[in-house]
């Protein structure tokens, strides 16, 4: 009997990423339950899980995945090694029409690669399969560690400098028993009062992936949860005595962000919003953003949507007194997003920027005369930080996928491949073309060949590729997946919701044009006007 060969790529994105699509266990697993199978995994070094471990289960280990029948990662693939024909499947970060990754797109388009992207799998609930929390749990534990840091350093010893960067821990138990011992240590010796307590940590995004992922870490300093009610009022008692030992963490839904412009009364829903975001503007600078000590921003986020704390916002706010925010730990990581003073990403060697709300500067050092500077932390891989439960989560999903990747033959139409219709509809490129459902990012590369400010563009192509793929998949999908599924962001991925993983990179426009380009642009509420630019088909 001829064994099918699937392939493990060894990670080669950055230095720092150890997860694996499918550990040892769900490796054998598969191999028991489909004899002709046989899993070919690359050597790696440096993967959470050892080439031994590997060897255990019975996978063959090589360099060479040429024989396989299809490849699974996680990552991106450098394009002189994606290999002719070959099946793959992970994030290719394409299917916005994002312009750093159209060559890797070209190069599977030239190369007959059947590629499947996890953005678009979809459980039975309309729920991506790789929708996990530990962008969320990472950011907050790796946030921590600088924050202790940045108290030090204005002279203030915490309970936070007990708890180390999320990649020195070997799983989530061993990093939440570093929290819970924190935790602990300020209910018994409670936080400086020179910090300025309260101390208030909001959490945006609060409902989401990522956001419970985040609430699940704080939960383990033994926090107190408040309603954003109630933060005036804690506020208000700044000599209070139980605030010396409390941590008060304040969850806001995106109801608490905005409000309808032009009837303050109406009653929120999330689907008028996704659906009319230009109908809407924020007001969560004004109304809570003051009382917070900490920023969490676990935010599903888009160029259409207002941006919920803006530069003059915050300046404003600084520059008026009643401004309390000392940090910012940005999860989700949309540049000049949804906070605007998001200047550049992080990374793990060097986690947190500051930033000069007054003068609107950043630099990476902490300077103790620079008094209102707000510490940053904007790591735009943070699930990286956590391979084990990652990759364990990683292989549950997959392992009754893979076999369908396997048996399937690429050289055939999609709808008659052999993949089930939940893996059609994921798969991007076949046949050295665009499947149906993905023919709109052709539309969004002559866009973006045609729009020079790319934050414009961004803007325009997140509401289309939403708009198109609403549209094709509800036909596709029949009554299985609703619009405004589609369009929640729950529906994303966890690494698409939360992250963008690109290398750090600042932009040069300055943010003051930049600005007044978007507001301009958001002003365009005619449908007519947006739909011209691409045919919706």
């Amino acid at each position: 009997m001829d064994k099918l060969f699937i392939g493990i790529r060894a990670e080669d994105k950055s230095y720092m990423e150890r997860r694996t699509p499918i550990p040892p266990h769900d490796c054998k697993y598969i191999m028991e339950k489909h004899n002709r199978i046989q899993i070919v995994v690359q050597p790696s070094t440096k993967r959470i899980f050892t080439d031994e471990q590997y060897l255990e289960v019975g996978c063959m280990v090589q360099e060479d995945l040429s024989i396989c029948r299809a490849i699974i990662c996680i990552k991106e693939i450098p394009l002189e090694k994606y290999i002719e024909g070959m099946t793959y499947l992970n994030w290719s970060h394409t299917l916005e029409g994002e312009p750093y990754n159209m060559p890797a797109l070209d190069v599977m388009l030239q190369k007959n690669i059947r590629h499947l992207e996890y953005e678009r799998i979809y459980d039975d609930n309309g729920v991506n399969i790789t929708s996990f929390p530990y962008a969320g749990i990472a950011g907050i534990i790796t946030f921590l560690n600088e924050y202790g840091k940045y108290l030090l350093k204005r002279d203030m010893n915490t309970p936070f400098l007990q708890i180390g960067p999320t990649y020195q821990y070997y799983n989530k138990k061993d990093a939440y028993e570093a929290l819970q011992k924190a935790g602990q240590a300020i209910i018994e010796r409670g936080l400086p009062p020179k910090l300025g307590l309260p101390l208030i940590i909001g959490v945006m995004g609060s409902t989401g992936s990522c956001g419970k992922g985040s609430l699940e870490a704080l939960s383990q300093l033994q926090i107190t949860l408040v309603n954003p009610e109630d933060l005036k009022e804690l506020v208000r008692n700044p000599n209070d005595k139980k605030h010396r030992n409390t941590v008060y963490v304040c969850p806001f839904k995106t109801t608490d962000l905005v409000r309808h412009k032009h009837d303050v009364h109406k009653e929120f829903t999330s689907q008028d919003y996704y659906e009319n975001p230009l109908d809407y503007e924020p007001i969560f600078h004004q109304t809570y953003l003051p009382y917070l000590t900490i920023l969490v921003n676990d935010i599903y986020w888009e160029y259409k949507f207002p941006r919920y704390v803006t530069d003059s916002q915050i300046k404003e706010l600084v520059e008026s007194g009643n401004s309390r925010l000392q940090a910012v730990c940005d999860v989700t990581c949309d540049l000049e997003g949804s906070i605007q003073f998001l200047k550049k990403f992080t990374n793990p060697d060097h986690p947190v920027y500051y930033y000069n709300p007054i003068s609107q500067q950043i630099h990476d050092e902490f300077d103790f005369n620079s008094q209102n500077d707000i510490m940053y932390m904007s790591i735009d891989f943070l699930p990286s930080q956590m391979p084990y439960e990652a990759s364990m989560d990683f292989g549950k999903a997959l392992r009754d996928i893979v076999p369908h990747l396997a048996y399937s033959d690429p050289t055939k139409p999609l709808e008659e491949s052999g993949l089930p219709e939940f893996l059609q509809n994921a798969t991007v490129t076949l046949h050295g073309q665009l499947t149906q459902k993905f023919q709109y990012i052709n539309e969004l590369r002559k866009l973006n060949e045609t729009e020079n400010d790319h934050q414009q563009f961004k803007m325009i192509t997140s509401y289309y590729s939403n708009k198109l793929n609403a549209t094709k998949e509800n036909n596709a999908f029949g009554n299985n997946l609703l619009p405004q599924q589609l369009l929640s962001p729950n529906s994303h991925s966890q690494e698409q919701t939360c992250q963008q993983e690109n290398s750090p990179k600042i932009l040069n426009m300055p943010s003051n044009i930049r600005e007044i380009q978007i507001d301009e642009a958001r002003k365009i509420n005619n449908q007519q006007t947006f739909d011209s630019q691409i045919q919706i088909q």
